[in-house]
């Protein structure tokens, strides 16, 4: 509580503005909460500098953890890139490889085909003039049917055949 007083002093009247008139006890218990106020203040001024450091200290684990993981994934992508270019230098070998296993089976069943002589007719299932061909390891009718310069479906029709199955040592006539 500030009071304004108005002190008279002889000849003389003073106005004492601001200040209160206190008595000594109550000038002590203002100023014991002051300084209560004043430690709370630099208490909570404390809290908030180590609340500052905490998070400043999680804050530069995390950029390291960062770090690391940025590290981590250029050396990932580094191992993908090579992993891709070793798949693609095996996919263009196995696509060469099976090219030339093709071009040897085609070579194969024109030899076969040239050293066998045109059937004779001995069965009703065959018109038309063609080949005959014995069916070895590996041949299937799409390669058989490449080679001979014929189709699979006129294959299967002149031997009549319900699927793309063939056996081994199994005779096909095959239509010119």
């Amino acid at each position: 509580m500030k009071k304004s007083y108005l002190l008279v002093i002889p000849a003389l009247a003073v106005l004492t503005g601001c200040e209160t008139l206190q008595t000594p006890q109550q000038r002590r218990t203002v100023q014991a909460r002051e300084q209560a106020a004043a430690r709370q203040a630099e208490e909570r001024a404390y809290r908030m500098q180590g609340a500052v450091e905490t998070v400043e200290m999680e804050n530069a684990r995390l950029m390291q953890e960062l770090q690391s993981l940025r590290s981590q994934v250029n050396a990932m992508n580094g191992q993908i890139s090579s992993l891709n270019s070793k798949m693609n230098a095996l996919d263009a070998r196995q696509k060469k490889e099976m090219a030339n296993l093709i071009k040897e089976v085609q070579a194969l069943l024109r030899k076969g085909a040239a050293s066998r002589p045109a059937s004779s007719g001995s069965s009703s299932v065959h018109r038309g003039s063609g080949r005959e061909h014995i069916v070895e390891s590996g041949h299937t009718l799409s390669a058989i049917a490449q080679a001979y310069g014929t189709t699979v479906k006129a294959i299967k029709q002149a031997n009549n055949l319900k699927s793309d199955q063939i056996r081994v040592g199994q005779k096909l006539f095959i239509p010119e």
